[in-house]
């Protein structure tokens, strides 16, 4: 795998998990819990033995709008998790290029950086995103009262 990238000490994003090795290297990563942002594939059974946390929250990449509900399910799982010492989230979709990215970018909104200081730090990280979603997740975050 290692195609993953954390952008602050506890919060990573990047590509698909496909399988039991990737779930290894996040665990030695020290990846607690995971958010899945793929409406086309779902790793619970990757996770079901692990003891990592696991939230499947897909989307589709189609370019269109995302609700304000879809950040809000990633952001009522990671936000009490980052609240606590030594957990650590890993926010993917398949290429680690849009919706994990964008999840990850509405996470550090939420934890209040401001959004150039958020897109820095995940463009610092993991040069290739595109965030294709970040004006979606502007919207979210305050309408969910982050």
């Amino acid at each position: 795998m290692s195609d993953f990238n954390f952008v602050t000490d506890r919060l990573a994003t990047g590509a698909a998990v496909s399988s039991a090795a990737d779930v290894a290297q996040l665990v030695a990563a020290g990846v607690t819990h995971v958010i899945d942002c793929r409406a086309e594939f779902d790793d619970g059974p990757l996770f079901a033995q692990g003891g990592v946390a696991y939230l499947w929250n897909g989307v589709a990449d189609d370019g269109q709008p995302k609700p304000a509900d879809w950040f809000g399910r990633s952001l009522a799982f990671a936000m009490p998790v980052l609240g606590q010492p030594k957990f650590k989230v890993y926010a993917h979709c398949a290429a680690g290029v849009n919706r994990g990215p964008s999840t990850c970018y509405a996470v550090l909104r939420a934890l209040g950086f401001s959004a150039e200081l958020a897109e820095q730090v995940i463009r610092a990280a993991r040069p290739q995103v595109g965030l294709a979603y970040k004006k979606d997740a502007d919207l979210a975050v305050p309408l969910l009262g982050y």
